[in-house]
């Protein structure tokens, strides 16, 4: 029968991020669905230096350890986790995890599905002699070109491998370079019983997934408007998606944490890493983030209904990372008005997180 609503909250926005956050979205409130976001482009390359170095990682290690400090909790309270993790080697990190499920005595209990078929590297060479050029999405550059300096290759997939993976009742769901939506939307095609040509409710479920993807930017983590007034961002809460089948969802978060949630932080976060929002491309569709309709519905919570789609293109998108030499810089800016104020105040939510997790810093 199909749900009412379900509640599918974010626990990571990137490999680094507050390792209590998914243990806090488990324990703080009811949720049906933990989604864990992991990978960014330069991750990729990261991982896949680690699994060159030894074959069994190149996969997100943290996530390992979580999985045995909650998968206890949630298999026993029915949630199912969707995550990235997987990174460049997703079979290393499911049997990782399925390590940590003997020693909490759910061997045979706990479900762990795996997809990978994203990972092309091994395929290029085919596909140039096929006439597939793979050209530079800004620089029209052929990968020929680069070819013996490559050293990963992920096709971005969409949310069918995610939802065939719920299907057959997997209480964990490891990827590799899933698109980062597809974490959350594959949730409400799979509990709805969404059709895969129902282009506005799949696009409405594409907003949510950009909204949910990067943790606690949503919840007031990235809002400069009246960010004064943000309560306990060392603490914030991470947003919590409520969807419901006709593709309407409300943004919230548990009570009693930090942070806040209003059509301002919403807003801040539809506008990350945003190209032309009439045609926000995933492999399943299209979204047009100019018809989104946002109102507050009560405190800490924003209801996000109207969003229209279309068909995907015929199409995926291709992250390639090839050596080129060494850059590394560190930056955190913080813009005018009141710059140093607000780099002193960002200085003061790190040091408090530091005291909670028992770590110094000079």
């Amino acid at each position: 029968m199909e749900k009412k609503s379900i509640r599918i909250a974010s626990g990571q926005g990137f490999w680094g991020d507050q390792l209590d956050a998914p243990k806090q979205q488990v324990e703080n409130g009811p949720i049906d669905y933990l989604m864990l976001d992991y990978l960014a482009e330069v991750t990729m390359s990261i991982m896949q230096k680690q699994r060159s170095r030894n074959p069994a990682l190149g996969y997100a290690r943290d996530f390992v350890p979580l999985m045995g400090d909650i998968l206890p909790s949630v298999v026993d309270r029915g949630i199912r986790v969707i995550a990235n993790a997987g990174g460049v080697n997703p079979p290393g990190c499911r049997d990782a995890v399925l390590e940590e499920a003997r020693r909490a005595g759910l061997t045979g209990v706990a479900r762990i599905g795996m997809i990978i078929g994203d990972d092309i590297l091994e395929r290029l060479p085919e596909l140039l002699e096929r006439g597939v050029e793979l050209r530079n999405m800004e620089t029209d550059e052929p990968l020929a070109a680069i070819l013996d300096r490559v050293q990963s290759a992920n096709a971005y997939i969409g949310a069918r491998p995610i939802v065939e993976a719920l299907r057959q009742d997997a209480h964990v769901v490891i990827t590799g370079r899933s698109t980062d939506t597809a974490l959350t939307y594959a949730a409400m095609i799979h509990e709805f019983g969404w059709s895969w040509d129902d282009y506005d409710r799949i696009a409405a479920g594409i907003v949510a997934g950009h909204i949910n993807e990067c943790g606690a930017q949503a919840s007031g983590g990235n809002c400069l408007i009246d960010w004064r007034n943000i309560p306990n961002l060392s603490e914030i809460g991470y947003p919590i998606i409520e969807a419901y089948p006709d593709g309407s969802f409300v943004v919230t978060k548990h009570e009693g944490t930090g942070g806040c949630i209003n059509p301002a932080t919403v807003k801040e976060q539809l506008l990350y890493e945003m190209g032309d929002p009439k045609s926000y491309i995933t492999p399943d569709g299209v979204a047009d983030f100019t018809t989104i309709r946002l109102e507050s519905d009560a405190e800490h919570r924003v209801r996000v209904a109207g969003v229209r789609g279309a068909p995907a293109t015929d199409m995926l998108k291709v992250s390639i990372a090839y050596s080129a030499g060494y850059k590394a810089t560190g930056t955190l800016v913080y813009a005018w008005p009141d710059a140093v104020e607000k780099a002193q105040a960002a200085d003061r939510i790190l040091r408090e997180r530091m005291d909670r997790l028992g770590l110094e810093f000079d």
